[in-house]
């Protein structure tokens, strides 16, 4: 085959790799499992999970929270049970951490993610104001990102098991 043939045969058949920029999203994404990890922590290895220290940043923020319905939720559920949602928030933390870290089903960690950040923002940032809301903010955008381009395809166990399972809408 000559030069000139195989430059006009199309690009699929020359056998070139797609340049992608999911490399930059894994160092971001490694960043915020970080972040996570390490709030996590401090969360297990303290009184959090038995929901005192939930409930008591809800009692000086929630008056502020924009939606009714979020601050009835908060009210009537999560203040009525501060250990099961102390415990949750804590070990969930810990989870999506390691999941953004390790690259590991980041689509459904960052759905989650992106769910508690929203929640974060709501019941505590929004009173609070400043950089609390801008990172949650910016955290549940950079979450929904991950969601959308499968960040956990580069530097993750999701490339892996992507090459596995070509079909599966998870990876």
């Amino acid at each position: 085959m000559s030069v000139s043939q195989s430059l006009n045969e199309p690009t699929s058949n020359l056998g070139f790799k797609r340049p992608t920029y999911l490399g930059y999203l894994a160092i971001l994404r490694i960043l915020v499992g970080y972040h996570f990890l390490t709030v996590a922590w401090m969360k297990v290895n303290s009184a959090f999970p038995q929901g005192k220290i939930l409930v008591d940043d809800f009692a000086k923020t929630l008056a502020k929270d924009p939606l009714a319905l979020h601050r009835i939720f908060i009210l009537n559920v999560v203040t009525a049970h501060p250990a099961f949602f102390g415990h949750l928030v804590a070990y969930g933390e810990l989870a999506i951490g390691l999941s953004f870290i390790f690259g590991c089903l980041v689509r459904v960690s960052a759905s989650f993610a992106a769910f508690h950040n929203l929640n974060i923002l709501l019941a505590i940032a929004w009173a609070n104001g400043g950089p609390q809301l801008a990172l949650n903010r910016l955290y549940i955008f950079m979450e929904i990102v991950f969601v959308l381009t499968s960040a956990g395809l580069a530097l993750g166990v999701d490339g892996f098991l992507k090459r596995k399972f070509p079909n599966s809408w998870l990876f």
